[in-house]
């Protein structure tokens, strides 16, 4: 079947992946715009009835030969199923949109070299399991010949299904839900046939990525009622699958959806075991952080070893799933070696206002700030703030335009004019505000309508809070209930309580520390060719000294983790951080961190606000008074340091992330300009509001480098 609003989307997409459009294509695309009808989505009450064969592929897929490029084929398989034919499978919004823009990221302008006639689409009803089935054999595997890359992407829902071979050490198979899964006598794909389909690829080339937005176990998410996400994933099969499809073969799944030991393939996934895949405002969170990552360059071809690195915080702002990432992680992303340019928008209008436009961008919408630099530059220079023309806020946005003000210039650089690059570097307001939801009166330990009252009154009393925090009886990203004792308790995206308050005087204190907390987890250095974020400072959570240690940690047992990797805490072993500066680095730099736990709250280091300073190749243990932390519950709940490494001549005090407007305010003109910029960054709704043009706040290069870490009850040693 033919999808017309497919195939509007993805026209959408060509044009701004420098298709060319005749006047009469573009004269379809404007009648078309005014016959859709209003509202695209489809109820589950509204769900078609329609059967779609393997025969009706779709529109997007050509099986034809494959077009050669840099002496090998680069081939793909993007699929995104949001509505289901099963009524009773719920419908999603995102995953469309996620394989549109994954879509636009392989074949668009400035993405991945991948061929549009190499890529095949199927979208909701198209993807059905047969089409699937067929796409995989047709589009790859028979074209797909050695040290050629394929590419498989997968967006919807994710279950399990009973094992009958005796291969699940949790008796469940993971599956893959399409368009059609559980109706009539379709089931879903079971990991060990799609591991099967692997095989046969794998035969024919090694250079395979895999990348799922969906999850394959369950969730306590809240109902869409009541939360902002919506898990990908749907309840398992009640009944076993046949025997036809429990023969094992070679390269089965013994432990999740993809088996790891294919040799040369890589693994992304949103979400680990026991771990929900969310999707949020129509798009998958994982993909969105993803996508956001991707869609730069560095002064080296993009790895997806950076790409595992970069991707996790981005996602830690929105969700606490946890992403997975598996296989050859030190070979170029999609094995491009060639990308120069990131893909971002494009000046069109130099106003005023400025007007930029291009593809659907995550982080876009009214506040967010963009680099406007030359539309020549390349490389890790759209990534230096030194080289950019000027800072621009958007003042009106939406997902393909927006209009702009400059907020600071370069008045060494070119004027502005169209065609230059507008590089995303701060996310939109939106996206670093927390909705809050009441639970109504009328639900089960509901807030009482007077309660409430006074809730938004104190979140109104309070000016950081009202910045930040919404407060709703909708759908929210939080949610505040009574529990026992007729305290409030918090609960995150996950369902799981995040605080409970002794007073409700605590409460607006505590939402703008969980909303500073997803605007920290947003930033990204910007280190030019100077400097890598999670690379050029390397960061080790590390055991205080003995003499610190209370009895408790004598029985446990430590285990160091690599730098920059995640660190089991012993429960009540005392540690610290230490940070080391890479010899590469071409300059010292002036170190500073946050710890960010999960209950809202934020620690500067140092505590002192003194200037550390590392040459290159030096390291430093945070250990002062103050700077000695302690493994205490909740256990297994990830908390993030963050390490942030800035030029001598552009000094940022840290510990004032963690203080209020106010108190920041009194420092006035002394913040550099690395600091005013974060400065209202942190303060929504009012970036582009006064502005005056003034020298580009940012003159130097900055870096920053993560770590997580988690608090385990203690075992014995070996």
């Amino acid at each position: 079947m033919f999808s017309f609003k497919g195939f509007f989307d993805r026209a959408v997409m060509k044009a701004y992946s420098g298709a060319k459009f005749s006047k009469k294509m573009l004269l379809f695309l404007v009648i078309f715009l005014f016959l859709q009808p209003a509202g695209c989505e489809v109820s589950n009450s509204e769900k078609s009835s329609v059967t779609v064969s393997a025969a009706n592929t779709s529109a997007m897929c050509s099986f034809d030969e494959a077009v050669e490029t840099n002496g090998y084929r680069r081939l793909a398989l993007v699929v995104g199923v949001g509505q289901y034919k099963n009524e009773n499978v719920p419908d999603l919004v995102g995953p469309p949109n996620d394989a549109n823009r994954f879509y636009n990221l392989l074949t668009g302008d400035n993405g991945y070299g991948f061929p549009a006639e190499n890529v095949c689409l199927l979208l909701n009803e198209e993807a059905t399991t047969a089409n699937f089935k067929e796409s995989f054999d047709k589009a790859l595997v028979e074209r797909a010949r050695a040290d050629d890359v394929a590419v498989i992407f997968f967006a919807g829902h994710g279950s399990q299904a009973p094992d009958k071979d005796g291969d699940e050490v949790d008796g469940f198979d993971e599956t893959l839900m399409f368009h059609d899964a559980r109706t009539g006598k379709v089931l879903d794909l079971l990991d060990d046939e799609f591991n099967r389909m692997l095989v046969r690829l794998h035969k024919k080339t090694e250079r395979i990525t895999v990348i799922l937005d969906s999850c394959n176990s369950g969730t306590a998410i809240r109902g869409p009622e009541a939360g902002t996400v919506k898990a990908r994933y749907f309840k398992p099969l009640s009944d076993a699958i046949g025997t036809e499809d429990a023969g094992k073969a070679v390269g089965e799944s013994t432990e999740g959806m993809v088996n790891e030991s294919f040799p040369g393939l890589v693994l992304f996934s949103a979400a680990t075991d026991n771990n929900p895949a969310l999707e949020k405002n129509g798009r998958g969170i994982f993909t969105d952080s993803l996508l956001r990552v991707m869609m730069g360059v560095e002064e080296q071809p993009l790895t997806y070893a950076q790409v595992a690195r970069m991707t996790p915080p981005l996602v830690s702002a929105e969700s606490p799933q946890i992403p997975y990432f598996h296989g050859d992680l030190d070979k170029a992303v999609f094995d491009n070696r060639s990308r120069t340019r990131p893909i971002s928008w494009e000046v069109i209008n130099i106003g005023p206002p400025i007007e930029i436009a291009g593809p659907p961008l995550a982080g876009v919408g009214k506040g967010a700030e963009f680099r406007i630099y030359d539309g020549s530059v390349t490389g890790a220079d759209t990534r230096d703030p030194n080289k950019a023309k000027a800072t621009v806020v958007a003042t009106e946005s939406t997902e393909l335009n927006a209009k702009a003000v400059v907020s600071s210039s370069n008045p060494e650089m070119p004027q502005i004019k169209p065609g230059d690059l507008a590089v995303l570097v701060r996310p939109a307001d939106a996206f670093i505000k927390i909705k809050v939801r009441l639970r109504p009166s009328d639900e089960t330990d509901g807030i009482p309508q007077d309660r409430a009252g006074e809730l938004r009154k104190l979140i109104q009393q309070n000016s950081e809070a009202d910045m930040l925090v919404e407060l709703t009886e909708g759908a929210g990203d939080f949610e505040l209930s009574v529990g026992p004792d007729n305290l409030l308790i918090l609960r995150g995206p996950e369902n799981l309580p995040r605080n409970t308050y002794a007073s409700d005087n605590q409460v607006p204190g505590s939402l703008w520390q969980h909303a500073r907390q997803r605007a920290l987890l947003h930033l990204r250095g910007e280190g030019g060719r100077d400097f890598r974020d999670n690379e050029t400072l390397r960061v080790s959570l590390k055991p205080a000294p003995a003499a610190k240690q209370g009895k408790c940690s004598q029985e446990a047992v430590w285990q160091q983790a690599v730098p920059n990797s995640q660190q089991v805490i012993p429960l009540c072993y005392a540690w610290n951080v230490q940070v080391t500066l890479s010899e590469e680095s071409p300059i010292p730099l002036l170190i500073g961190a946050l710890i960010l736990s999960t209950d809202g709250s934020i620690f500067a280091l140092p505590r002192d606000d003194r200037k550390i300073r590392l040459q290159p190749g030096e390291s430093y243990t945070f250990d002062a008074g103050g700077e000695t932390f302690v493994g205490t519950p909740p256990l297994d709940v990830q908390d993030r340091v963050i390490v942030f490494g800035t030029n001598e001549k552009n000094p940022v005090s840290w510990g004032l992330f963690t203080e209020t407007a106010a108190v920041r305010a009194t420092r006035g003109p002394s913040l550099s300009g690395l600091g005013r910029a974060l400065d209202r960054y942190l303060k929504p709704g009012t970036r582009g509001v006064g502005v005056v043009e003034e020298e580009v706040v940012e003159e130097f290069t900055w870096t920053m480098s993560s770590v997580t870490m988690r608090v385990a009850a203690n075992k014995e040693g070996p």
